[in-house]
């Protein structure tokens, strides 16, 4: 039996033992059967269940014509229709548009295309020295990439003759009356004037009118 050990430990490799002595027969048998012993194999973690994925359902499509079918918009129409819509967006060409103004380009472009009427681009041009061409043309552009094409283009200036004798009608029929109006710190700021209230002549009150500087 001893013989037999020793032939078989003839066979395996020579090693040295942690005191630097040769390992004997008998023991580098056992050392062969120790490093075949298979190791203990690690239990694998249970995977945890997919998840089953959620079908894409797509959205239900958009009206755009929704907010004139219901809501305020609605009831503004039902409250007084007409045949005949007609509105205006109502601008002041002296900066670039923001996004506050493509809500009301679209209520008011959109209310009147809805019900089949026209909508106006009327620039309130009745600051010169704070506009400039480029905004004009920039609002204008800007309500055509929305979707939406001006019936008319037209500028508040283009009234002020007819404004003025308007304002001096309404003088002459008691329907008005002057003010002066006083500049304080950037601020303008209405101060009554006990000689100027409605009770003084209409030849007076016309004379104030066409003394008046703003």
């Amino acid at each position: 039996m001893d013989d037999n050990k020793d032939s078989v430990s003839m066979d395996l490799p020579d090693r040295t033992k942690p005191d630097g002595k040769p390992e004997t027969g008998a023991e580098k048998l056992k050392s062969a059967q120790v490093s075949k012993t298979p190791k203990a194999s690690k239990e694998r973690k249970p995977q945890p269940a997919k998840k089953e994925k959620t079908p894409n359902v797509p959205a239900a499509p958009i009206d755009p014509q929704s907010m004139f079918k219901e809501g305020f918009l609605k009831a503004v129409y039902n409250e007084k229709s007409s045949e005949k819509v007609i509105t205006r967006f109502p601008p002041e060409p002296n900066g670039f548009l923001h996004i506050g103004h493509s809500k009301a380009i679209a209520i008011n472009f959109g209310f009147a295309r809805y019900h089949n009427g026209v909508c106006y681009l009327r620039f309130d041009d009745t600051n010169p020295e704070a506009e400039e061409e480029k905004y004009f043309t920039a609002i204008e552009d800007m309500v055509h990439w929305l979707g939406f094409t001006p019936y008319k283009v037209t500028y508040s200036s283009d009234n002020f003759d007819k404004l003025y004798e308007l304002a001096e009608k309404l003088i002459e029929e008691d329907g008005a009356y002057t003010r002066r109006s006083s500049f304080r710190k950037g601020v303008r700021k209405v101060q009554p004037d006990p000689d100027m209230h409605a009770h003084i002549g209409t030849d007076q009150q016309k004379n104030l009118w066409l003394s008046f500087e703003p």
